[in-house]
């Protein structure tokens, strides 16, 4: 079967044909119909996200199972699924109290790129073992990953659409209704209005904030965020204050909540100083690992503002996957919206060329 293979940081995706091992226990197999490309997977081709390699990439898939292993509960052969690109133990303190994005052996095993058992299930025609993004590794004809990275989804509902909330739509979500618990009647600023970003602010259009600001470099995306929910739009490449043009939207007060969806240390200092007093930045763009941020230290106790880390949303897959497909499926979230490019695999590097120019929602990749 054929997948996108990164051999080495900073080189061209290759799509190679790979030998997929055997079904373990606790293991499904998986053919893969559509794939989200997300910066991450960038991030990971780049070096910027130090996962080991050689790596198949992609994290947001949709699939049907075609194999299950003897001791498999949580999904059978048929099923149509939605793979999470975060896996959890259930039992752990984190997941116990509602946290299973923190579970440490679901993050042990998924940074790991390996099955939780320790093992790889790949091997290209060398001979030589190949890691899977988040131990699944969706921009594959078909993968083998454990049982609890699958949630089934309804048969009706598109695999196109559906691949989208294994990550871009759950993280953007999740981050609103999860993370910050954004209310109605609050302000909202979003910085980067890519896959995340736009999730990010019909979630604040659905929990009914106001007004809710889209901050980008191209007019592509602003437009894209207007129909998405948006109110107000910052064309960052002709604004350098891009605070100051914040508190001339919100009559000199600042925004109640501000999230940084793109992963640039600058912005979350723009994101900070775009805040009310009592205001939330949420941080939800992926850092290089070996950079910094810095604010001003004086303000912790002059303005009780909140700094949010968040990973993958603050998301419970299991739960906020299945709500996810319900609030599109109810047309209260849009999904086919998102979007904007299709791909079939022999294309990736276009396809990451133009995620990278920064003018698309989602591109997809579509296998079949």
């Amino acid at each position: 079967m054929k997948a996108a293979v990164v051999y080495e940081y900073g080189a061209d995706i290759q799509v190679v044909d790979l030998e997929l091992g055997e079904v373990g226990p606790n293991d499904i197999r998986v053919k893969i119909m559509a794939s989200g490309l997300c910066h991450s997977d960038v991030s990971v081709q780049v070096g910027s996200l130090p996962f080991p390699l050689p790596m198949v990439l992609g994290h947001e898939g949709a699939g049907i199972v075609t194999e299950v292993g003897k001791d498999v509960t949580l999904t059978q052969v048929g099923d149509h699924v939605v793979l999470s690109a975060i896996i959890h133990c259930g039992t752990c303190d984190n997941c116990v109290k509602g946290r299973p994005n923190l579970c440490m052996w679901g993050l042990t095993t998924i940074f790991g790129g390996k099955n939780p058992d320790g093992t790889l299930r790949l091997k290209d025609a060398s001979g030589r073992e190949i890691y899977q993004f988040a131990s699944i590794g969706t921009l594959a004809e078909e993968l083998i990953c454990n049982e609890r990275h699958a949630v089934p989804i309804p048969k009706e509902v598109s695999f196109e659409a559906a691949c989208l909330t294994g990550c871009g739509v759950l993280t953007g979500m999740s981050a609103v209704f999860n993370r910050a618990k954004v209310e109605a009647g609050k302000s909202v600023v979003v910085i980067g209005c890519g896959g995340v970003g736009l999730n990010v602010i019909q979630s604040a259009a659905a929990a009914n904030a106001s007004p809710i600001v889209a901050v980008d470099l191209h007019a592509e995306k602003l437009n894209l965020a207007a129909k998405f929910g948006a109110t107000h739009f910052i064309n960052a490449a002709d604004t350098v204050d891009i605070p100051t043009a914040i508190f001339n939207i919100t009559s000199g007060l600042g925004v109640d909540y501000a999230f940084e969806v793109v992963g640039v240390p600058a912005l979350v200092r723009q994101g900070w100083d775009s805040l009310k007093i009592d205001g939330t930045l949420v941080v939800i763009g992926v850092h290089p690992s070996d950079s910094e941020s810095s604010l001003p230290a004086g303000q912790f106790s002059t303005t009780e503002k909140t700094l949010m880390s968040c990973l993958y949303g603050t998301s419970r897959p299991t739960k906020d996957i299945p709500l996810a497909i319900q609030m599109y499926s109810q047309g209260k979230i849009k999904l086919d919206e998102l979007i904007t490019h299709h791909f079939v695999l022999d294309d990736i590097n276009e396809a990451v060329a133009k995620m990278n120019s920064g003018k698309d929602g989602r591109g997809i990749v579509v296998f079949g």
